[in-house]
């Protein structure tokens, strides 16, 4: 199999279109010679398809080696950090002080329970840190 019938993926993609970016801010390419290029990289399925794009241009062009270590697809999964029981009730509370705010509002025609969404946030903010 030819390196140019393998599959990209969307970091290939991604370095091709900040390439082709690059190319156009340097006056390299016209505005619809770039729109052009940007359509078939974003459609590109093989890379044959994204090298196609760079024949007559010089550095920077895209890297399938680089692309694949770097991108999106390289494997690495962040989780988000841990919260508290305090941290998901403070957030649960921030989340209806609106609802909570419009109930007592009706209830009392008092304006200042509005007061209470931003004080609630603020709240939540500290137990979180």
């Amino acid at each position: 199999m030819d390196d140019g019938d393998i599959r990209v993926g969307s970091a290939e993609r991604e370095q091709a279109l900040a390439a082709l970016a690059e190319h156009h801010a340097a006056g390299r390419l016209d505005a619809n010679d770039y729109e052009d290029r940007r359509g078939r990289a974003t459609d590109a399925v093989v890379r044959r398809d994204l090298t196609e794009l760079f024949v007559d241009l010089p550095e920077p062009r895209p890297h399938p080696d680089k692309a694949a270590l770097s991108g999106p697809s390289a494997g690495v999964v962040q989780s988000a950090p841990p919260v508290s029981a305090r941290g998901r009730t403070a957030r649960a509370l921030v989340g209806l002080s609106p609802f909570i705010a419009v109930a007592l509002f009706l209830w009392t025609g008092r304006w200042w329970w509005f007061l209470l969404i931003p004080a609630l946030a603020v709240i939540a903010k500290n137990l979180d840190d």
